[in-house]
């Protein structure tokens, strides 16, 4: 195995015991050092790949939602495009995996510390204007083509649409009795959706 191989392998093994421990003890109960020996690795393995503990957080938070807005963006790019299934799909697959992987909870987490963590809440207002701003995006060329009906500013629809994201996502890791899934009818009923005949 090669020595990028072996680094990735490294970084998967820190983030998947990050999230694990996160989860189980929270951010502020969880060390580096608790990190790094759950993973078997030294502290020294750990600033190896990552600057802080506010690094590595936020760097599980945006691999772990990034991959939905890299797959809306091939979605629009594609010829033969069908951007209201592809929206359905992949909407259904961010909020399967993100929550699956710890993602989701852990961008909640880092909102609730954001206010003692100020590197995190700056780089947190970046990383969700950066989602926003291409939601919006997404969500106008919707409009355009006549999939999306409602009245609302596309960037007012993406914000609303991020805020349910998190606030189902919250109530589901309260009570599993929540379904994930149920935020997608709630935001095709926001949006209004026109399906194409």
């Amino acid at each position: 195995m090669g020595n990028q191989e072996q680094s990735q392998q490294t970084i998967e093994k820190l983030m998947r015991s990050g999230v694990e421990l996160f989860s189980r003890q929270g951010y502020s109960n969880t060390s580096v050092d608790q990190i790094a020996k759950h993973a078997g690795y030294s502290k020294g393995g750990f600033y190896a790949h990552f600057s802080s503990k506010e690094e590595f957080l936020l760097t599980i938070i945006k691999d772990g939602i990034d991959f939905y807005f890299d797959d809306l963006k091939a979605a629009l790019i594609r010829k033969d495009r069908n951007l209201l299934t592809n929206f359905k799909d992949y909407s259904l697959r961010l909020v399967r995996e993100s929550y699956k992987q710890g993602s989701s909870m852990l961008l909640i987490q880092g909102c609730m510390n954001s206010n003692e963590l100020p590197m995190v809440k700056e780089r947190l207002i970046q990383q969700m204007e950066e989602w926003r701003q291409f939601l919006a995006h997404f969500y106008q060329v919707m409009k355009d083509e006549g999939i999306v009906g409602s009245p609302l500013d596309a960037r007012i629809l993406a914000t609303a649409s991020m805020a349910l994201f998190n606030g189902i996502n919250l109530q589901h890791f309260v009570d599993e009795r929540i379904q994930l899934e149920e935020m997608l009818l709630v935001i095709l009923e926001l949006l209004q959706i026109r399906e194409p005949k």
